[in-house]
């Protein structure tokens, strides 16, 4: 086949999934997201190639919703449908003169690989990338982009599945204006054989009966018992989403409106998964006559959807929610007191002796003291408290709204103990003590950058007091010491 050949192949397999231009979709933009993280660059993207411009799908960073595909990079990959990578595109003869290497965004490091689809006919077809940029030159690594080849793994499957669910509703649609009801109740059928995980219901008014087609069966893990399902239906789903469902299907009773939700359902073999349900009424001369909907199993979707969620807020190392979750969940507490005309008590923590365990030990042993640290403010003395690692060896803490100044100061001089660490290394010895400020939300009148400010202020007094301390912050005077 002719390059001009494969490009036509190329463009009609783009056209195919129907992506270009489309609105951003946060399964993209957080794969993007991974992407930029886990490969430490400042950039990243999920770019379509059309014949004259790269439009990006999801991206990072500072990069433009398009460009032309003259001098860019991904171009390259699309077309040899084969990874690139340029250490340092000043000393690439390809690259050096390109518009977006002397102009913004001044990219001087690239890596991407081919995103494909399946074809009908077995054949795997580039329709483009999955890339990571830098400002910097550097070195990939083979575990760099071995990470990026499985990222782009995950990148096909949004598409295939987006592209399944595409052609399905597109199908839907013209069964629903060609034949109605009973035609409907058949592409709902069919809609549950063709898409996998994926079943019809109906519930008849009059006579309370329900009907089930073969893939609901397949999610509650029953046999096919003639579409008729036997014992306590509404049992499958815990509490609060029975409540939840039943509330749902009583105000389309009442209203009317169809509804869909997300819910956890428990299998006749007690496996939970995550389902998606609609519901609609069917009408019969003018009347409610039955709930006619489906339902879908999401569990992987779900699944996948928590984890890079979990990933945005934790921090690698240390498992810990990270300073933007620190601050989403400080902010909640903060609405929440100044609500109630409470307190929100805040620690701010600082690791003394870490640099020394870094230079005498390695960075391997400063991690184990970090790691170490993480797993004492998780123990169970603290198991009301919210840790948070803010980066380095800073961490924060937001401390139970019902715990007073006595109660806290008692914790902080039990924490000060917890956080002495001793390493020992071949006979290297390096220890580690923790120095910690204290803030109480009604000083600074609940607003979060106050109460920071304030916890920062007292720790750095009570280092220069003496480190391993800790010293609560006053609105007037001196900060008090506690320990």
């Amino acid at each position: 086949m002719s390059d001009t050949q494969r490009e036509a192949l190329r463009q009609q397999a783009l056209a195919e999934i129907n992506l270009l231009d489309t609105p951003p979709e946060r399964e993209f933009d957080a794969l993007a997201k991974v992407a930029q993280r886990m490969l430490g660059t400042g950039m990243s993207s999920i770019t379509l190639v059309a014949p004259d411009r790269q439009w990006f799908k999801a991206r990072c960073g500072p990069l433009a919703a398009e460009t032309q595909r003259a001098q860019a990079f991904c171009p390259i990959v699309f077309e040899t449908e084969a990874p690139l990578i340029v250490a340092d595109t000043s000393l690439d003869p390809r690259f050096a003169k390109s518009l977006f290497v002397t102009g913004e965004p001044h990219i001087r490091y690239y890596a991407g690989v081919p995103v494909r689809v399946r074809r009908p006919d077995g054949d795997r077809v580039t329709v483009g990338t999955l890339c990571v940029l830098d400002e910097q030159p550097r070195d990939t690594t083979p575990v760099d982009l071995e990470l990026l080849t499985e990222l782009a793994c995950v990148a096909e499957a949004l598409i295939e599945a987006r592209t399944l669910a595409f052609r399905a509703a597109t199908m839907a649609e013209e069964h629903w204006m060609a034949v109605k009801r009973l035609e409907r109740e058949r592409r709902q059928f069919k809609q549950a054989e063709r898409m996998a995980d994926m079943g019809s219901y109906r519930y008849d008014i009059e006579k309370r009966s329900v009907s089930w087609s073969d893939g609901v069966f397949a999610i509650h893990e029953l046999p096919v018992s003639g579409g008729e399902p036997t014992g306590d239906i509404m049992g499958a789903f815990p509490e609060p989403d029975r409540t939840a469902f039943r509330t749902a299907v009583m105000r389309t009773l009442d209203t009317g409106e169809p509804f869909e939700l997300e819910a956890d359902l428990v299998t006749a073999k007690g496996n939970t998964r995550r389902v998606r349900c609609s519901c609609e009424i069917e009408l019969a001369k003018g009347k409610p006559a039955a709930l006619i909907g489906l339902i879908q199993d999401i569990t992987e979707r779900h699944g996948l959807e928590t984890r890079l969620r979990r990933q945005a807020r934790t921090d690698d190392l240390t498992q810990l929610p990270n300073r933007a979750e620190f601050h989403r969940v400080l902010d909640a507490r903060l609405n929440e007191a100044r609500a109630a005309n409470g307190d929100v008590g805040v620690l701010l923590i600082d690791l003394d002796g870490f640099k020394g365990v870094n230079d005498a030990l390695g960075h391997a042993a400063g991690d184990a003291v970090l790691r170490r640290v993480a797993d004492r403010l998780r123990s169970s003395s603290y198991e009301r408290w919210f840790p948070a690692r803010l980066g380095g060896d800073e961490f924060a803490v937001v401390v139970p709204t019902d715990l007073d100044r006595t109660g806290l100061d008692r914790m902080v001089r039990r924490l000060l103990h917890d956080l002495e660490i001793v390493m020992n290394d071949q006979g290297h010895i390096a220890r580690v003590t923790g120095t910690i400020g204290i803030a109480w939300s009604s000083e600074a009148s609940h607003d979060r950058d106050k109460v920071l400010h304030h916890a920062d202020a007292a720790l750095y007094a009570a280092k220069r007091t003496r480190k391993g301390t800790a010293q609560t912050y006053q609105a007037t005077g001196a900060p008090r010491q506690v320990a």
